[in-house]
């Protein structure tokens, strides 16, 4: 007798995003797949059978959260009304970001967690700072055609600076919790762009 695959019982996507949330909440090496069983509510086959194992769920999960950061980054960019007023309000989207998240970025506390360790989610994350880069880096180029920004700029190093900035900005946050602090600290980057 042939058996027929029974249908997954639950939202994958569902499934994956409160996945994301506790490996968000509690970083990856605390998360055990027991926590992962009680928190998805489905038994720890059915992970194994859909996700695969915990490392195969979490670069899922990192994924996933890799793209929505791309798109929001791309969606901050097309309300600019100039190439560089796009890479300033990617900036400023992100502030905004920062205010109003209780979480980390999940790609930064995965750098600081696992990139030394871990080769898989140091290529992710890696791919993701250069997609940002790449991005700012097109916006800078057009900015100089435009006159808009400097032609003695490096629009690359700029690109670098920027993005490698954006986890700086999550560390005062953290840090300092000062919401006027973190205003002035993007107000400093913005005019660095600028000057």
């Amino acid at each position: 007798m042939c058996r027929v695959p029974r249908n997954k019982e639950f939202d994958y996507q569902e499934k994956l995003k409160v996945a994301r949330d506790l490996f968000w909440k509690k970083g990856y090496q605390a998360t055990t797949m027991n926590d992962l069983v009680d928190t998805l509510g489905i038994n720890r086959s059915s992970i194994y059978d859909s996700f695969g194992n915990k490392h195969a769920l979490f670069l899922k999960c990192l994924h996933d959260y890799i793209q929505e950061k791309e798109l929001s980054y791309q969606a901050s960019a097309n309300k600019g009304v100039s190439a560089l007023d796009s890479a300033i309000m990617i900036i400023k989207d992100l502030v905004r970001t920062i205010l109003i998240d209780t979480k980390t970025c999940l790609s930064i506390n995965s750098t600081f967690e696992l990139s030394r360790i871990d080769q898989d989610v140091n290529q992710l994350l890696k791919q993701q700072a250069n997609n940002s880069i790449k991005l700012f880096e097109g916006l800078f180029r057009k900015a100089q055609q435009e006159g808009e920004l400097s032609a003695e700029k490096d629009p690359t190093l700029l690109a670098y600076f920027v993005v490698s900035n954006f986890a700086s900005l999550w560390n005062a946050d953290l840090l300092f919790n000062d919401k006027k602090r973190l205003y002035q600290l993007t107000d400093f980057l913005i005019s660095i762009i600028r000057a």
